[in-house]
């Protein structure tokens, strides 16, 4: 936790004074877990589904099960006009497991013609959230294999971890990335689309059109190859429960193969950062980081309050952090706004200022609220708020 672990904390409400960090003690202990009972059965873990949010209108998402069910579900969607211009740019990772002679499914896909292929639901053991990271162990044989899932906050920028946690002996790993390049509200139907995947030092560059955002592929620790092979028909059950279109096309653009040892972890990093951050230990301690400090600014804010919530309430905490966004404008760089809600909705005035109390002032961060009310009030027109940003 960034700053003093001893600092006191004390509510104006009561004498009560509570340490930090004995209430930042449990952050990291999972406040929502699933089994095999849920993680298991398809039907049901795939309307289970997680978010990561990247603090300038970018997000990941998908479900327990692994596959894809709306449009808006991806490891990478970019807000390349942040908060908007949301882009899926990295659909999915497909990998399988060799271990001990054995080859194991991770990834799971329905697909338009019926089939589930692969079904790596089934080796699921148990699902859970760490703040707001979303995290698998996979039993594989003797092996159990963790995986887990974040983004680093102002860019964006996805990181997908690997973990061997047990196991006899090393195992081999394999990861197919899938991408894309479309608005999220849409599907993508290729035909003889050709996007540019070349190999640069330690991953893959891809445009996927002349005047597109480039993104990356990156890993310090994997090899990798490059592909340019089409996956049609990915089927999407929730659009089609919706009336909309319900499969499209993702590219499979590469390969990345890595031996992991007992302990040992290997990250994926996926980007539009050519820059960013390879070292997934770092990373994480960084994105851990944020979220105690996040925790610690309510526990100092209401330490009453904090020291009975139960643990719903504080995953509330983490949660509310998800539709804050930096909105930058000509008068306000550092600007704030809100989110109204995801996957599909914007920033819109009306739902800001209703949702700005509970967001911000009852989770002691008073700084958001100003910076939302600043930038909002650079548009103030005939004493009304503007629903949306001329650029939404």
């Amino acid at each position: 936790m960034r700053g003093d672990k001893n600092n006191m904390a004390t509510s104006q409400k009561s004498p009560i004074s509570i340490k930090v960090s004995e209430l930042a003690a449990p952050l990291r202990q999972a406040k929502l877990a699933f089994g095999r009972e849920i993680c298991g059965s398809l039907d049901i873990a795939e309307q289970r589904e997680w978010l990561v949010t990247n603090g300038i209108g970018g997000f990941a998402s998908g479900t327990v099960s692994g596959n894809l069910t709306r449009r808006y579900h991806g490891l990478l969607i970019a807000a390349l006009h942040p908060p908007v211009g949301r882009t899926q740019l990295v659909a999915k990772l497909d990998e399988t497991v060799r271990h001990a002679g054995i080859e194991y499914a991770v990834a799971t896909n329905r697909w338009l013609s019926g089939a589930v292929e692969p079904k790596g639901y089934l080796n699921i053991e148990s699902f859970r959230l760490e703040g707001t990271t979303p995290i698998w162990q996979f039993a594989l044989g003797d092996a159990l294999v963790e995986k887990r899932i974040w983004m680093s906050q102002g860019e964006n920028t996805t990181y997908v971890q690997y973990t061997l946690l047990r196991g006899g002996q090393s195992l081999e790993l394999e990861l197919k990335a899938l991408v894309n390049y479309r608005d999220f509200h849409s599907s993508t139907h290729a035909g003889d689309w050709q996007m540019r995947v070349g190999s640069i030092e330690d991953g893959v560059q891809i445009n996927a059109f002349d005047g597109a955002t480039p993104f990356y592929l990156l890993s310090a620790e994997a090899e990798f190859e490059t592909r340019h092979e089409w996956h049609r028909d990915c089927f999407l059950p929730l659009a089609k429960y919706r009336g909309l279109d319900d499969h499209e096309d993702h590219l499979l653009a590469a390969v990345f193969n890595t031996e992991l040892a007992l302990n040992q972890s290997v990250t994926l990093v996926l980007t539009t950062n050519a820059d960013a951050k390879l070292d997934g230990s770092r990373a994480w301690a960084e994105h851990a980081a944020d979220e105690n400090e996040l925790f610690a600014k309510w526990v100092s804010h209401d330490a009453q309050a904090a020291s009975s919530a139960p643990d719903w309430a504080q995953q509330l905490i983490f949660a509310a952090d998800q539709f804050i966004v930096k909105r930058s404008l000509p008068e306000e760089a550092d600007g704030r706004s809100i989110i109204a809600g995801y996957h599909w909705f914007g920033d819109w005035g009306r739902d800001t200022m209703i949702a700005l109390p509970g967001l911000t002032l009852t989770t002691g961060r008073a700084d958001i609220a100003k910076k939302i009310l600043l930038a909002f009030s650079r548009y103030v027109d005939g004493g009304m708020l503007p629903n949306d940003f001329p650029d939404a």
